[in-house]
């Protein structure tokens, strides 16, 4: 059981990884360093700018408090030393010492890739994103990504399509973001088996510097790291750079000449990344034998609902207008209007125009 004190601790929003080491340090327990007055706090080194905001901060606050909401939403403190800590993020320059964990991590053997992207992404990436993730989990693999918009929803969900293990790595705390979708996939990972985790205080909220750190854990954690669609600079390109400072695999997807979101990751092919068109790429890079599986979104993952399953079977490849999609799949034209808006966020399902969905393969 993690002290109290401990997760107190990490939960403090003016204290860094590096302020955290210099409590574990000076201090011989976390209740001491939760503890500690003015002096003692300046005496281990910290800012006083960082002990004044702490004091504050802490005469309102109590370790119960964050007990009580990490329970609340099964979450846990996962140590470095703990068994359950991501090997190979234990080798980087500056790992986390603590992660807030919702769900099951795979087990310490399991080839681990990070897949990430462009938010703006196009079809074109989108489909990619979600074809390899789901080929590639299907072989074994774990995908990690960041839980964004575009690529990395696309490879969370092609993921658990394939009925594999996925990891989204937050760039907020668990408990930092308001965003109904994204509450919708963090429910849907949990639920095929996979996990959500981050290194800030729950609350902490989604601040635009937080995600460069952030990104040095989904490198960090990979063998390798694949690039689908990216424009430079951008976040992507930076989780490449930290891939290849962290001695990992750095992979690219080509893409157009002429495509602002295909710059990044062309641009990295030019550098030396590994050229991936297919899923048996990556398979011969992590020194597996396995054949990849024909990719299709043939089925929705478990949690769904009724109303969305029945539209998403009556589509094919061939687009269908929603009001013929409603009648064959017994719902009303207002119901499977709703259904195919959340389909469609989800990326399970395209307007091809004129509300004509298809399934997206």
């Amino acid at each position: 059981m993690r002290s109290p004190f401990t997760i107190a601790l990490t939960n403090v929003p003016h204290f860094g990884q590096a302020s955290q080491h210099k409590l574990a340090s000076t201090f011989s327990t976390s209740e001491e360093a939760w503890k500690a007055n003015r002096n003692e706090l300046l005496g281990a080194g910290l800012t006083t700018a960082s002990v004044d905001a702490f004091l504050t901060w802490r005469a309102l606050h109590t370790p119960e408090e964050f007990v009580a909401k990490m329970a609340a939403k099964d979450i846990r403190l996962v140590s470095i030393h703990d068994p359950e800590y991501p090997p190979l993020l234990q080798t980087i320059v500056d790992p986390p010492v603590f992660l807030f964990v919702r769900g099951e991590l795979p087990q310490a053997d399991r080839h681990h890739l990070a897949v990430v992207g462009s938010r703006h992404c196009t079809a074109y990436g989108r489909d990619v994103a979600k074809k390899l993730s789901f080929d590639l989990a299907k072989g074994g693999i774990v995908i990690v990504s960041g839980l964004a918009y575009g690529i990395d929803q696309s490879a969370h969900q092609g993921t658990m399509t394939a009925g594999g293990q996925t990891i989204a790595v937050l760039g907020s705390g668990l408990l930092g973001t308001d965003n109904s979708r994204h509450d919708r996939l963090v429910d849907e990972i949990l639920t095929s088996g996979g996990a959500v985790m981050s290194e800030f205080p729950l609350s902490a909220p989604p601040l635009a510097h937080h995600f460069p750190i952030r990104n040095r854990i989904v490198s960090g954690m990979c063998r390798a790291t694949l690039i689908v669609e990216a424009g430079l600079p951008s976040g992507s390109m930076l989780t490449a750079q930290s891939a290849a400072e962290q001695n990992r695999e750095v992979c690219a997807i080509p893409g157009p000449i002429n495509a602002p979101t295909s710059a990044g990751t062309n641009t990295l092919l030019k550098d030396g990344a590994h050229l991936i068109t297919e899923a048996r790429d990556i398979f011969e890079l992590f020194g597996m034998n396995v054949a990849p599986s024909a990719s299709a979104t043939s089925t929705l993952p478990a949690g769904r609902s009724n109303e969305e399953e029945a539209f998403f079977a009556v589509l094919g490849a061939e687009p269908m207008h929603i009001d013929i999609a409603a009648e064959k799949a017994g719902l009303s034209v207002v119901t499977a209007s709703i259904v195919a808006t959340q389909l469609e966020v989800f990326g399970f399902i395209e307007d091809r125009g004129g509300k004509r969905y298809i399934r997206k393969q």
